[in-house]
């Protein structure tokens, strides 16, 4: 029979006395630890994180249902705030009664997905009181080369108090068409709230013409612009087709403080005409179908970005800061190149006055 030595007992390292492990050992031992440490400190943290989103979105949709609430055209003022108030307070009494807080945010949840199923039962349409200056909806026939407008806004503005609104037919030729200016009006000192609209020139024996194509809210009579009401389904969607002096001089004369820029497009006639065909194009579908204009999703910026997707081969998103602020969006079209000849933005703002 073979002969067996004895085996040394095995003592995990773990129980071993401090200073009984080598050097080498008892570093990887500490590393251990460490990196233990600060995997349970990235994971709570990352929680907290995950938390704190959650209750963010949980808020904000909240908040949003509340004046959903507010805002419900289908029902008067006097109904819908006092509904706004006891929504809040019966949301708010839960909280401090439902525990744990997760059935309090799917029970909110529930409560927003029912006030926007509510909110669905808005519908937009042609058919209302509408102020003069959105009382007629631009049509567009093209026979050929040939372009004939009605509804072309031509007003006159004096003062606030002192306008005549106007419309007429407007008739070019589409290859007539041969430049387009993005317009920039910031009625604000907050950069990022601005309207954005287009300016085309048509060429003529007289010299160039030029009207503008602005996409707005369509007010009824006696409203007026509030970007919190366009969250909420409040305001129908309308393209106007009017003269320069109509866009540009109800904003310089309404408006005297406001601050309008004109940026020359980087197009050729061709692509401007091909630019005023996809608006026309446009205009055709809310005259049959008519939208909400919604103050993220639906709004001047919006539309004309998706008119403009043509003359860039770079991508444009939709959820760019510089879109969803549409004072910036200048910024957007000289990055992407759809205005600018240098590399320098403020070299190229430009102001242009016509008499």
């Amino acid at each position: 029979s073979r002969s067996r030595g004895l085996a040394k007992p095995v003592v995990p390292y773990r129980t071993l006395a401090a200073g009984s492990l080598p050097e080498t050992e008892a570093s990887i031992v500490q590393v251990d630890c460490a990196m233990k440490r600060l995997s349970a400190s990235a994971l709570h943290f990352c929680g907290l994180v995950f938390r704190g989103i959650r209750w963010a979105i949980v808020l904000g949709l909240f908040t949003w249902s509340v004046g959903a609430v507010y805002s419900f055209s289908l029902l008067p003022r006097f109904v819908t705030v006092p509904l706004a108030v006891a929504y809040l307070a019966a949301v708010g009494y839960a909280f401090t009664r439902i525990k744990p807080p997760d059935r309090w945010r799917q029970l909110v949840a529930a409560a927003v997905a029912v006030i926007y199923l509510i909110c669905l039962t808005q519908r937009p349409s042609n058919n209302r009181q509408w102020a003069p200056d959105n009382a007629v909806v631009p049509d567009v026939i093209i026979t050929g080369n040939n372009i004939s407008v009605t509804g072309f806004r031509h007003s006159v503005y004096r003062s606030e108090s002192d306008t005549d609104v106007h419309y007429r037919d407007c008739a070019f030729r589409l290859t007539d068409l041969q430049q387009v200016w993005f317009v920039v009006q910031r009625f604000t000192t907050l950069e990022g709230i601005a309207h954005n609209f287009l300016t085309f020139s048509v060429a003529g024996a007289d010299g160039p013409r030029y009207f503008s194509v602005s996409v707005e809210i369509r007010r009824e009579e006696g409203e007026s612009f509030d970007p919190v009401k366009g969250l909420y389904r409040q305001y129908e969607l309308i393209y106007i087709i009017a003269d320069e002096r109509d866009e540009i001089g109800s904003r310089t004369v309404l408006r005297p403080d406001d601050r309008v820029f004109l940026y020359p497009v980087n197009a050729t006639p061709v692509q401007v005409q091909q630019l005023f065909l996809d608006i026309v194009a446009r205009i055709q579908i809310l005259r049959e179908h008519p939208e909400f204009y919604r103050s993220l999703a639906n709004n001047c910026t919006n539309n004309i970005v998706n008119h403009a997707y043509k003359f860039t081969p770079l991508p444009i998103s939709s959820l760019d800061p510089r879109i969803l602020a549409p004072g910036f969006a200048d910024r957007l079209a000289f990055a992407k190149g759809l205005i600018g000849i240098t590399d320098n933005f403020s070299e190229h703002i430009r102001r242009r006055v016509d008499d």
